[in-house]
């Protein structure tokens, strides 16, 4: 039986609202390469140090954009891409690689500008993701890999 050990990686986002068309260059480039760079840095430094487990916490605005966070939700559905392609590349190692997108509240300053993420009514008032990402560290989660759990509370189906 192999020891499972396990990384869980909370990328840093600019949490500051900003229309789409006043985003400058300096703004675009610290809002990509920060949570990339760390992301790819940290997931690199984990497979080589023979972690078993990998949980990156994105936005859920990842899906579905973000009408004053565009400088967010495109580095976080970059992510979701490097979780997946990671999966499919660290898989023959036994090791799994996972996203789990959060109510957008838990990292945008004002996550209300990012506009309604579902037309459906809240339908969970706890939406705490520790208890998903707890499964996504065990050895029980062994088959899931590439995935991106949702735990919102039911705002983004």
């Amino acid at each position: 039986m192999r020891c499972v050990t396990a990384l869980v990686i909370r990328p840093a986002f600019d949490p500051v609202a900003r229309p789409f068309d006043s985003v400058t260059a300096q703004q675009w480039e610290a809002a990509w390469e920060a949570p990339l760079r760390s992301t790819i840095t940290e997931m690199q430094r984990a497979f080589h140090h023979g972690v078993t487990r990998i949980v990156v916490v994105i936005p859920t605005t990842a899906m579905s954009g973000g009408a004053q966070y565009t400088h967010v939700a495109a580095p976080a559905e970059a992510i979701r891409v490097l979780v997946k392609s990671a999966a499919r590349q660290w898989g023959a190692h036994g090791v799994t690689v996972n996203a789990v997108a959060v109510d957008p509240a838990e990292i945008l300053d004002t996550p209300e500008l990012a506009g309604p993420v579902s037309i459906a009514p809240r339908a969970l008032a706890t939406h705490d993701a520790s208890a998903i990402i707890e499964f996504l560290c065990s050895d029980a989660a062994g088959d899931v890999t590439g995935q991106t759990i949702v735990v919102d509370g039911g705002m983004w189906m």
